[in-house]
C-alpha cells in the first residue's frame, strides 16, 4: 500500500511562489539564515574540522559576504 504525503508538493509550490517575487535583499537574508542554521546543525567536531567554534558562527557568516 502506497502512503502518499499530499502536504508536500503545496509545500513546495507556495515555496516558490514566494521566490518569484522575492526582493534581493529577503533572498540574501534568506541565504545567509540557511547557512546559519546549517552551521548550527553540525557538531562540535564537525565545527572545528572547519576551524570554527560554535560563538563564531556569526560573525563568520557574515563576514564572508
Amino acid at each position: 500500500m502506497t502512503c502518499i504525503d499530499h502536504r508536500t508538493p503545496s509545500f513546495s509550490i507556495s515555496r516558490r511562489i514566494a521566490r518569484i517575487f522575492e526582493t534581493p535583499f529577503a533572498r540574501r537574508q534568506r541565504q545567509l539564515a540557511e547557512r546559519i542554521a546549517s552551521l548550527r546543525a553540525l557538531t562540535d567536531e564537525e565545527l572545528a574540522r572547519l576551524g570554527l567554534r560554535r560563538d563564531e558562527i556569526l560573525a563568520h557568516v557574515f563576514r564572508a559576504r
